[in-house]
């Protein structure tokens, strides 16, 4: 009899990926009805990792396995696997098997190799290791004889049917645009079918997450869901925090000991107002710069008390800003109110600057929620900036200036496009940045 070594049920988000991508893999077979392009390129990741040849790789298919142009994601398949398409049997079963040296990792339950399968969609997977899985590899065999092996001559066959499963797709879609608007709550910001977001970085339900109905919720499930938020951002963080250091950009200065620092909260507190309504990766001074002798810095406050460049995540999209003060205690605001006079005409030529690059700057008042007052870089005269700060950025206000992308905009569809767009927005805004904010000299 078979013995298990692991037998775990998952149902955390991520976990499958997280979890082979740590993995010495030397072979694996992926059996599963429906298969995406997130797929693809996890397979492709998993190959290249582990340097392995197109005969450890075989993935078996069900006949309906996508109606995405499924011929196209057959040929990027075909490039790196042997690949079967089961239809003497209707297969609905899934799956996983990655082989190491000591052990082979299986996991079979819900979830198909797609973004909703390994990502979005709760799904309860069953975990387990073994070293001897012939009873699984029996039903590999089965498959295996139920099923044609994929051809350029099949690929050509599902490339010719690309219209029709289009139609159909929008038909689904439609039907699911009927069926989601049951649950539509009037305040949400947008619907799920108002944009297909499939197979980009940030879905539906990252956005969902911080719509006004789930501002003031507590719980698992929700913090579960603004947490997978954090992973995302602290992604492009990984990569966008080594661009912004050629401007003495950083971090939280105690997130090397509190890591949990470089993004903004996920659970509501004061810091927040008790509403969680977007998340952020933040960049700002160097200790040196800011934190007077004797001052504590490891505190979460210490760093958000100074202006910063953000890259947030709101519920009706992404934004790259400059987040000048917060409502109480801003230090940078108490300098520019300090220094406008003097600094006013070079305050004047950085905004003109600007011009065109479709920058905001509001004064929002985040005890009622409510915008005050906004100031576009585009359509307003740079030389009546300064009398709109001053009449309107006061103690009790938050005081930001960004650049608001919608959730179809074409730079948020993958990490490597929000990190470009986000580098060359910060590079525009560092100069305004680095005027208006105080700084300890070197």
């Amino acid at each position: 009899m078979e013995r298990l070594g692991i037998s775990n049920w998952v149902w955390k988000k991520g976990y499958i990926k997280e979890t082979v991508l740590n993995l010495n893999v030397t072979k694996i077979n992926i059996i599963t009805a429906f298969f995406s392009n997130y797929g693809l390129i996890l397979i492709k990741e998993l190959k290249n990792n582990n340097n392995l040849p197109k005969d450890k790789i075989n993935i078996y298919l069900s006949k309906e396995f996508s109606m995405n142009n499924p011929g196209k994601l057959l040929e990027g398949l075909l490039d790196i696997a042997n690949v079967y398409i089961v239809h003497q049997d209707k297969l609905h079963a899934k799956v996983f098997m990655f082989y190491t040296s000591e052990r082979i990792y299986v996991y079979h339950g819900s979830a198909n190799f797609t973004r909703g399968g390994l990502e979005d969609n709760l799904e309860l997977t069953h975990e387990f290791s073994s070293t001897n899985v012939s009873r699984l590899e029996n039903f590999i065999n089965h498959c295996k004889i139920a099923s044609d092996k994929v051809t350029k001559e099949l690929i050509s066959k599902y490339k010719g049917i690309d219209q029709e499963l289009e139609k159909l797709t929008n038909a689904n879609l439609e039907i699911s645009r009927k069926i989601n608007e049951i649950f539509v709550d009037e305040k949400d910001l947008f619907k799920e079918s108002d944009y297909d977001l499939d197979g980009w970085f940030f879905n539906y339900q990252d956005y969902e997450t911080l719509f006004p109905k789930h501002q003031y919720q507590d719980g698992p499930i929700i913090n579960r869901r603004r947490d997978n938020v954090r992973k995302k951002l602290l992604e492009i963080n990984n990569h966008l925090k080594n661009n912004v250091k050629q401007y003495n950009l950083h971090n939280h200065w105690a997130s090397g000991r509190n890591p949990e620092f470089i993004t903004s909260q996920i659970i509501r507190s004061d810091y927040n107002h008790n509403r969680l309504s977007w998340i952020c990766v933040r960049y700002g001074k160097d200790k040196k710069n800011a934190i007077l002798k004797g001052s504590p810095a490891e505190r979460y406050e210490s760093f958000i008390k100074h202006a910063c460049i953000q890259v947030s995540l709101v519920g009706d999209g992404v934004q790259v800003g400059l987040f000048h003060a917060t409502a109480n205690g801003a230090i940078d605001r108490d300098y520019l109110k300090r220094n406008i006079e003097r600094l006013k005409e070079k305050i004047i030529y950085e905004v003109t600057k600007l011009n065109g690059e479709k920058f905001v700057w509001h004064v929002f008042d985040p005890k009622t929620d409510k915008s005050i007052k906004s100031f576009s870089f585009d359509y307003e005269d740079p030389n009546e900036f300064i009398e709109f700060y001053k009449k309107y950025d006061d103690e009790g206000f938050e005081s930001f200036c960004i650049f608001h992308m919608n959730p179809n905009d074409q730079n948020l569809m993958t990490k490597d496009s929000i990190v470009r767009i986000a580098s060359h927005k910060i590079e525009k805004l560092y100069s305004l940045y680095k005027l208006i904010t105080w700084v300890i000299p070197d």
